[in-house]
């Protein structure tokens, strides 16, 4: 029968062999059809590993990923930028690819920069630099910054127009309210504001110091501290604390304090009760609410006033014979130290009671023993003044407010960037090069390739390859741009840096910040 798969025209002897055949040995002895199949094979050529020379083509490996790998490169690159940037790392260097999110300046070159402006929030911009003349208040200096402080009336005068990132950050706290008079309740801290990345013109603005509020004299309430203001922000006034058997605590910044509440009274915000603070007028809060008073076990005393960070203690329903504390000040370091402000005032109690505590941040302590007078809320920190003690007893005086403003000591305007990175050294020779970067646009829309470019020199730096970049989408907000295997100009001398630059760039219109950058090479 004719062998269909013969590819000799002479079989010499009995045994056909390989080259008798298009592929793989006959060793079947009996060939009933015209067709060789795999078992008539000495080896099954379906078996891999029976393939143990030559070579396969491309086109018969379906299984077999692509040769074109920059999916993978973006994706190690952008990995390591993540993991650079969680672990605070600097230049973080792989085989053949070095990569920098820019967690310090250590990778850029700066002799070779210019305009080179690093943001602590780990991104460069294009910025040239002047120093303002602003005045007011006391000004101290805090690393790169200048501190204003104000503790009485004044104005904040700047001939330069802040804008975006490089706005004022300040405090604004009001006068704290004045004590109740009579086992009164603490009068409440002033309001406290904390404003990041604000504008102001060039221009002269008035900042305002509200007053502590007086206290009460035996029958009488405390009265509501004044607010501070700055750049069209107020904080409002603390709650003065209620006297005994009057009305509830003042509302305010923070709550006043009430005072002793009988059986029937109510423990609430009702008559004798605590005063609101402003705790859903502003976010952050600006201030919290009083404490009621109370009369457990015959003892009469007010509630504290409440804080800037916390409510105040109630006397209500305790089984002690101590009136309520202030409520804590909330804590800010816009000084450059830890400083606290607004703390509520003590409530004051009957002759044989211990009177509140002032809570930390200026509050005043309650008063104790008939006729006691509470301490008054310490000055310029909005602290609440402490509650009257016994029969005419009279309430503290609250602490008058403070603005403090916190500015850049120079004023950064945008400008064209050309940021260059530090030499990184091949193991070998260099032909191509390829880059991943990522950007953001704080102000307009870069135009790539024109507003915003990417080089490569594989020389030092004495002849760079302009980049052609495509966006390839966003991470984290930002957008990633790409160019692979690019052929390098130059002399091969293994001294890689890469160069980034941007173009028309104008302040509040087109300001482009550059967050991370990976050069690979090959």
């Amino acid at each position: 029968m004719p062998l269909t798969k013969i590819v000799t025209g002479v079989i010499a002897d009995a045994t056909i062999t390989t080259a008798d055949i298009a592929t793989g040995t006959i060793v079947s002895a009996d060939i009933d059809d015209g067709t060789i199949v795999s078992a008539d094979m000495a080896l099954d050529p379906r078996n891999a590993s029976n393939l143990s020379s030559g070579d396969v083509p491309l086109a018969q490996l379906g299984n077999v990923p692509a040769t074109d790998l920059t999916g993978l490169q973006d994706d190690i690159a952008l990995l390591a930028f993540k993991t650079q940037a969680n672990g605070s790392l600097a230049r973080y260097n792989l085989v053949d690819q070095s990569v920098d999110a820019f967690e310090d300046a250590s990778g850029v070159d700066a002799s070779a920069s210019t305009n080179e402006v690093r943001e602590p929030t780990n991104y460069w911009w294009g910025a040239t630099t002047t120093t303002p003349t602003v005045t007011g208040g006391t000004i101290t200096t805090d690393g790169d910054y200048k501190v204003h402080t104000f503790t009485a009336n004044g104005d904040f005068i700047s001939d330069a127009l802040w804008s975006g990132s490089q706005g004022l950050d300040y405090v604004i706290v009001a006068g704290g309210g004045g004590g109740g008079g009579r086992m009164g309740g603490g009068g409440g801290a002033g309001g406290f504001r904390y404003l990041t990345g604000q504008t102001v013109t060039a221009a002269t603005h008035a900042v305002v110091i509200g007053a502590g509020g007086a206290g009460g004299n035996n029958t009488q309430q405390g009265t509501n501290g004044v607010d501070s203001t700055f750049n069209s922000a107020t904080a409002n006034g603390g709650g003065g604390g209620a006297r005994e058997s009057g009305s509830p605590g003042g509302a305010g910044g923070s709550g006043g304090g009430g005072s002793y509440v009988h059986p029937s009274g109510d423990p609430g915000g009702g008559i004798w009760g605590w005063g609101a603070g402003n705790e859903g007028g502003f976010s952050p809060v600006e201030g919290y609410r009083g404490g009621a008073g109370g009369n457990p076990g015959g003892y009469y005393g007010g509630g504290g006033g409440g804080g800037a960070s916390a409510a105040a203690v109630d006397m209500y329903n305790t089984d002690t014979n101590t009136a309520g504390s202030g409520g804590a000040g909330a804590v800010t370091t816009i000084s450059g130290t830890s400083e606290t402000y607004g703390g509520g005032g003590g409530g004051g109690i009957r002759t044989s009671g211990t009177a509140g505590a002032g809570g930390a941040g200026g509050g005043g302590q309650g008063a104790t023993s008939t006729g006691g007078t509470g301490t008054a809320g310490t000055a310029n920190t909005g602290g609440g003044g402490g509650g009257g003690g016994g029969e005419g007893g009279i309430g503290a005086t609250g602490g008058s407010g403070i603005v403090i403003i916190r500015r850049p000591t120079n004023h950064y305007v945008a400008a064209d960037l050309t940021l260059v990175s530090n030499t990184l050294t091949a193991a070998s020779a260099v032909t191509k090069g390829d880059m991943v970067m990522t950007y953001t646009n704080n102000a307009g829309t870069a135009t790539l390739n024109t507003d915003l470019k990417g080089y490569i020199s594989r020389d030092n730096g004495s002849n760079y390859t302009e980049l052609t970049l495509a966006s390839q989408g966003t991470t984290g907000g930002h957008t990633i741009l790409t160019a692979h295997d690019v052929t390098l100009g130059g002399t091969d001398t293994s001294q890689m840096r890469w160069k980034v630059t941007t173009h028309n760039q104008v302040a509040g219109t087109k300001e482009t910040f550059i967050q991370a950058v990976s050069l690979g090479w090959s």
